[in-house]
């Protein structure tokens, strides 16, 4: 029969066999219009969990601040900021609680994606063995980042297809009102037609000008060459000036000079008298009609100058072309050499007073030289900087040498507690012979003194005889010392340690601190000096840099001067040989105006072409405009492209128009019609074939591919308006999956127009609103279609007073998770989606909503609105059936 139902016999026991099989089997535009749609979907999803995941991220950071205050808050502030806390928290667990979901639902999203991503490149004969790259998966958000370098490819190829998909809904609106704007830039262009051939014709005429010479040979002979380059051309520093010549041919001056000549002419009745014309006014077309321009752009571009004029009559044009063609000729040779003259005489005009000046500087220099006694007051002032920095450094190294043996005189003195004089006095006491040997003998009578002290009283002869020996010795020691002391002008105040006996060691420090007394003299001395020397040479050096400073702003005066004047008479003699240059710019094309085949001439609308193009431009813009302004005042869809650009809504199914199927006689039997064999094999086969029914062959199977891993049990099918065919989507879809084997329930919910029971040929005595409003089993009411043993349906019932109270009861909800644990796939018919709220609860208890859009009807406003209320609701979706009534 069809590429659905006969390859799934046994769709309810291996849905995914089937499913592959059934891929094979599909036509490839279907397949390809199902992969696009997956993708879709997988990007929507995909986005939707990354903003859920900054909110997350959000959310954390939230919490941390929130902890990072009741570290430091009063107890007051504490409580307050628990609370604060707890709820954020809270929110936090809830947002990470629906990640969990989202996530994994996405992961499904991508595994399903890639299956028939494979089975479309197999059928497409290209080896493909990469698959969709994740944008987001289950791990943590930092190893996801580390993942997003590796599908930049993808996400540029997902910004390109956004781009295209803004622009598609009005190349479609222009592509349907084609004939409106072929019409209107029509129209505007035949007025712009007839508006150009309306205006004034003029006459246009130019000529060519040769302002460098080409060959090489001719570089070699200009003057130029021969005195600026060494006889080697160099284009790049001696080439014309292009840009400044050609604003100066233009100029007012040029120009007004030519208006002058032309009149002049015109005066002299060289043309007809009619044909004399005041200087302002040769001269205003002269600036808004003579061009002169360079041929060619970059590296083509020539030396040739295009001149070129327009005007109303041939006669005052061609006579502006050949004063301009003189005039330019006259420039490039009198007003040339009179420049180079002018140039030579100003430079004639300076050599004398430079001189002067030259000289008067040298003698300045030579003067000042003599007054300083000096060849060079730069290298002198040098010369006492060394001189200065080397005293500086014996300053230096005197003073620590004098530091270090004042240092070592204060610990010498300290050890030997003697003064300089001291010192020298007890050293030569120390040294004297006979003053020793008398320290000798009175220490030996000290020491019979002591023995006899222990034998013998105070007043025996042995002690007495003892101590007249010692009293004897101790009078010469004093004679003895002063002797020396006299001898040698020494003095010793009343210091034991001078007459104490010194020993050798003591002797050798008192000559180290007379020696270091000695040197810290010595030194001081010679720093005395040196800072004496110091000052003499910064006085004399302080001088200097007035001398040096006037030295050298003369030494670079007179080097300036020098260059000023070499540059100068260089110069000269250079413009002195270009001034014999006869090389002027040569006339290489003469004036003239386009002629016919007989001589007259050739007449033109000088903005034919711009006006035309503008008429064109204008009738195709206003076209465009008033294209979309019409569609966009009808409000309506006119393909199923559309509803995804637009609203951005997958499309899984698209139901063509065919006047075959209606609902005009019995739909159960207009059901059938293709399940049952006929008489006639050959109207079963067309039925079969029927893109009618095979439309919900592919919109269940849509379905499928969508949610393989996670099975659609429940859809709630709406619309916006009635008429859109959302009841006839929802009959043949539950037939379609019926003849698969499936056990399908439609459930008719649309209580103010209800009509399931008529186009199946059922009764609505009992239905919905009893099994809400009384104590009846579903099995009761629920009814069976003829011929059909897999569908069943359940009708609306006589109506309730208030039916919409019911449907939002905890009763309808039960029975709605009792028919799903009853029947393989359960279809609801809601009533008009923005007409009550009745569809939003169904669709909140199904597993998402199958919006049906009525092609060329239904409002895009409506729909538009209908999706903002299915985002404010937090609906699922499971996509979009363009219907075409």
């Amino acid at each position: 029969m069809n590429w659905l139902v006969g390859k799934t016999t046994n769709f309810s026991r291996s849905p995914k066999a089937d499913l592959s099989v059934a891929l094979e089997n599909m036509p490839l535009e279907e397949l390809e219009k199902i992969v696009h749609n997956l993708r879709v979907e997988l990007e929507k999803a995909a986005r939707f969990v990354s903003e859920q995941e900054e909110e997350l991220s959000s959310q954390h950071q939230t919490v941390m601040e929130l902890e990072k205050q009741l570290k430091t808050a009063s107890k007051f502030d504490r409580l307050k900021l628990e609370v604060e806390i707890a709820s954020e928290q809270e929110k936090q667990n809830m947002l990470e609680a629906t990640l969990i979901g989202q996530r994994q639902n996405l992961q499904k999203r991508e595994d399903t994606y890639n299956k028939y991503w494979q089975i479309l490149r197999r059928r497409q004969s290209t080896i493909d063995n990469h698959s969709y790259k994740r944008s987001r998966s289950l791990k943590s958000s930092s190893d996801r980042l580390e993942e997003q370098s590796r599908t930049e490819d993808l996400e540029d190829s997902e910004t390109s297809v956004k781009k295209k998909n803004n622009l598609r809904p009005y190349l479609r609106t222009f592509w349907r009102k084609s004939w409106l704007i072929a019409g209107i830039t029509s129209m505007t262009t035949f007025v712009a037609l007839f508006v150009s051939a309306t205006e004034s014709q003029v006459y246009s005429g130019n000529f060519y000008l040769l302002v460098e010479p080409i060959t090489s040979a001719g570089k070699l002979t200009d003057p130029t060459t021969l005195t600026r380059t060494g006889g080697v051309p160099n284009e790049e520093l001696f080439a014309l000036d292009y840009p400044t010549n050609l604003a100066f041919l233009q100029s007012p001056g040029m120009t007004s000079r030519i208006a002058q000549d032309v009149h002049n002419k015109i005066s002299q009745k060289i043309y007809r008298k009619d044909f004399a014309r005041s200087v302002p006014a040769i001269w205003e077309d002269l600036r808004e009609n003579l061009t002169v321009q360079r041929i060619g752009e970059g590296k083509d571009a020539t030396k040739i100058f295009e001149v070129t004029y327009m005007g109303k009559n041939s006669q005052e044009v061609l006579a502006v072309l050949e004063t301009a063609a003189d005039t330019f000729l006259n420039y490039s040779t009198q007003d040339r050499d009179t420049n180079i003259k002018a140039g030579i005489k100003f430079i004639e005009k300076q050599l004398p007073s430079l001189q002067e000046r030259l000289n008067n500087l040298k003698s300045q220099q030579q003067k000042l030289r003599q007054q300083n006694e000096l060849i060079d007051p730069i290298a002198k002032s040098e010369e006492l900087l060394t001189q200065i920095s080397k005293l500086n450094e014996q300053v230096i190294n005197n003073q620590s040498q004098l530091d270090a043996k004042k240092k070592l005189y204060v610990v010498l003195q300290q050890q030997l507690k003697l003064s300089p004089q001291e010192a020298l006095a007890s050293a030569a006491l120390s040294q004297d012979p006979e003053r020793v040997t008398i320290l000798r003998q009175l220490q030996e009578i000290e020491n019979q003194l002591a023995v006899a002290s222990a034998i013998y009283t105070s007043k025996s002869p042995q002690l007495q005889t003892l101590q007249g020996k010692r009293q004897n010795l101790v009078n010469l020691l004093d004679r003895k010392t002063r002797q020396i002391l006299n001898t040698n002008s020494l003095y010793a105040e009343n210091n034991p340690s001078v007459l104490a006996f010194q020993d050798p060691t003591r002797l050798k420090l008192i000559d180290q601190l007379v020696d270091t007394a000695n040197q810290i003299q010595m030194l001081e001395v010679n720093g005395q000096s040196l800072s004496i020397a110091k000052n003499t040479l910064e006085s004399e050096a302080s001088k200097l840099p007035s001398v040096a400073n006037q030295y050298s702003a003369m030494e670079r005066q007179i080097e300036l001067t020098n260059q000023i004047l070499d540059k100068l008479l260089m110069q000269r003699e250079t413009l002195k040989v270009e001034a014999a240059q006869e090389l002027p710019w040569k006339l290489i094309s003469p004036p003239q105006i386009p002629l016919d085949a007989n001589g007259r001439p050739i007449s033109e609308s000088p903005g034919r072409k711009r006006t035309i193009a503008l008429g064109a431009m204008s009738g195709l813009l206003l076209g465009m405009l008033l294209a979309v302004f019409l569609e966009k005042r009808r409000d309506i869809f006119y393909t199923s492209k559309d509803i995804q650009d637009i609203v951005s809504l997958p499309v899984i199914g698209e139901v063509p128009y065919d006047q075959g199927f209606s609902f005009s006689s019995n739909l159960a039997l207009e059901l059938n019609k293709y399940s049952k064999p006929s008489e006639s094999g050959r109207e079963v086969d067309s039925l079969a074939k029927s893109p009618f029914l095979t439309a919900f062959e592919v919109l269940y199977a849509q379905i499928c591919f969508f949610y393989e891993n996670q099975p659609v049990g429940a859809i709630a099918v709406c619309s916006v308006e009635s008429e859109d065919g959302q009841s006839t989507v929802a009959s043949y879809l539950a037939k379609t999956v019926a003849n698969m084997g499936k056990r399908v329930l439609l459930v008719d919910c649309n209580f103010r127009n209800p009509q399931l029971h008529d186009w199946l040929n059922v009764p609505n005595n009992t239905g919905l609103t009893h099994l809400l409003s009384e104590q009846y089993s579903s099995q009761q009411v629920i009814q069976s279609v003829p011929d059909n043993s897999n569908l069943f349906v359940l009708t609306t019932g006589i109506p309730h007073s208030d039916p919409s109270v019911r449907v939002w009861s905890s009763q309808m909800q039960h029975l709605m998770e009792e028919l799903n644990a009853n029947y393989d796939l359960v279809i609801y018919d809601c009533p008009k989606f923005l007409d009550s709220t009745d569809s939003s609860f169904i669709a909140a208890h199904t597993d998402g909503i199958l919006m049906v859009v009525g092609i060329g009807k239904t409002r895009q406003s409506l729909v538009q609105k209908a999706v903002k209320q299915i985002e404010t609701f937090n609906l699922n979706v499971l996509g979009v059936v363009a219907n075409h009534p």
